[in-house]
């Protein structure tokens, strides 16, 4: 057994990781995760046992990790006086893997009829304080959560971007990117898997190893952040996940609790010494910087705090020649339609376009804008008029208007961010018009919609869920929230 590194320097390690050294080009960031869940099964069974071996061997292996772990099963933890398994864990990063996991209402059974503050302010409150738990329990920051299984809704990541916390295990991506801003919260979404039932047994363990060797490769070249999801630390020991007693909608009292049937405990020196094997294996690559969520919140953290005249040429300029709504490289749509706003809005009032302006962070709008306006011309001033209500609105809610009225009728957000666009670029070349169209327009941006929808829609089948649950709303609020999609970017 080789001993690369003291616990007391993975701290230090996991944040040197993160930052590539000057001149080097950079490597792909692969974060090992665990799903820590099971507080069902009795403590004399030691699944409590296995997070604490896990964290060991990767400490003596020099690999630090992000266990997200379920409020629950903190407290569990705690009252098990397991303070052994918790020092172990917190000698790396730890996550939160939801406050209460998949007790009914889970977080997306909380959300399916929710409105969008109330589901917001719902979800800040349950949250952080699970969030504040794990941070007292184990002693360390807790900046991530991560998704548990089919538990989401748009008003848990606008949650955590309030919190100023981060959302691992995302539906929301672009092209090409898996670091990403949503809902304004930094979103993380690769992830390879396949460990879970493996470990135990050498002749299962073979061929997923070979396979992870095989593809890593490719999975690295392809991603920003890999999360190697190295399974749930109860699967390694139970056959059967430890909430079989909430699927399908029900939460079954404890006393009535089925125990997950279990492999034997012999079984778990086999699982060590293949986890060993792979951690070790992991350690030895040089095509990784492998590191921790914790750190990764602070290389991705930064966002572009001003944007500039020329900045919104460039994009009123896209959006009109491509007639839709897109991030550009630093800018989500909301933050170009807010820009756009506030530049007409100074127009207005000292007949100048600003050469700079703050950046502005809003939501989307919350309601589902018209595709096509009740007008279809407006005057100069009833534009800047416009202009002036949307950035009113915008500092008011922070989110964007999904209509706003000019001469008694209705103009949608997609409309109004290509009419600002025109209105921009001739004040800018200084050729305003007396009058313009007012066109139709795309409600909201639709960069990657099928594929964050498709995989929001695959959340339904989690067995956890009541068989009845509709995802209507949730995805109508994930649609007018890629208002708010743009990519993230590395800080070296």
């Amino acid at each position: 057994m080789r001993l690369r590194i003291l616990a007391a320097l993975l701290a230090v390690f996991a944040f040197s990781s993160a930052c590539p050294r000057p001149g080097a080009p950079p490597k792909t960031f692969l974060v090992v995760t665990f799903d820590t869940e099971d507080y069902v099964t009795p403590e004399s069974e030691g699944i409590d046992d296995i997070p604490r071996w896990l964290a060991e061997t990767m400490t003596e292996e020099g690999v630090t990790g992000t266990f997200f772990v379920i409020g629950e099963k903190a407290r569990s933890l705690e009252r098990r006086g397991r303070r052994d398994v918790i020092a172990a864990m917190a000698g790396h990063d730890i996550g939160s893997h939801t406050n209460f996991g998949s007790i009914h209402p889970t977080v997306t059974e909380e959300l399916e009829t929710a409105g969008w503050d109330d589901g917001v302010r719902l979800m800040i409150e349950q949250e952080s304080a699970g969030l504040d738990e794990l941070a007292r329990i184990f002693g360390i920051p807790v900046t991530t959560l991560a998704r548990h299984g089919g538990s989401y809704g748009p008003q848990l990541v606008a949650a955590l971007g309030r919190l100023g916390a981060g959302y691992q295990g995302s539906p929301a991506s672009l092209p090409g990117r898996d670091v990403v801003w949503f809902c304004n919260a930094l979103n993380f979404s690769a992830q390879y898997a396949g460990f879970d039932d493996a470990y135990y047994r050498d002749d299962l363990f073979e061929p997923v190893f070979d396979k992870l060797k095989a593809e890593l490769p490719g999975a690295i070249k392809r991603s920003q952040v890999l999360a190697l999801f190295a399974g749930h630390p109860t699967k390694i020991r139970a056959e059967e996940f430890w909430d079989l007693n909430l699927y399908g909608g029900k939460n079954t009292q404890p006393e009535e609790w089925r125990i997950p049937r279990l492999r034997p405990q012999a079984s778990m020196a086999t699982a060590q010494k293949n986890f060993r094997r792979m951690m070790r294996w992991l350690g030895d690559r040089d095509d990784i910087e492998i590191t921790t969520y914790r750190a990764l919140m602070k290389v991705y953290g930064g966002q572009k705090e001003t944007v500039t005249r020329a900045e919104l040429r460039r994009i009123a300029r896209t959006a009109l020649e491509r007639r839709s709504l897109a991030p550009s490289d630093d800018f989500s749509p909301a933050e170009a339609f807010a820009g756009l706003a506030g530049a007409l809005a100074e127009f207005s009032k000292s007949r100048s376009l600003p050469g700079e302006l703050s950046t502005v962070h809003p939501l989307g709008p919350l309601d589902m804008p018209p595709a096509e306006p009740g007008i279809r011309r407006a005057t100069l001033e009833d534009v800047l008029a416009l202009a002036r209500s949307a950035d009113e609105h915008i500092a008011r809610s922070g989110t964007l208007p999904a209509v706003l009225q000019v001469g008694g009728a209705r103009v949608g957000t997609g409309s109004l961010f290509a009419l600002f666009s025109a209105v921009f670029l001739d004040l800018d070349a200084g050729r305003p018009l007396p009058a313009y169209e007012v066109p139709g327009f795309e409600p909201y941006p639709k960069t990657n919609e099928r594929k964050i929808v498709g995989e929001i829609e695959g959340y339904k089948t989690w067995p956890v869920h009541k068989p009845d649950l509709d995802l209507s709303r949730i995805i109508e609020f994930t649609r007018l929230q890629l208002w708010t999609l743009k990519p993230a970017h590395r800080r070296r």
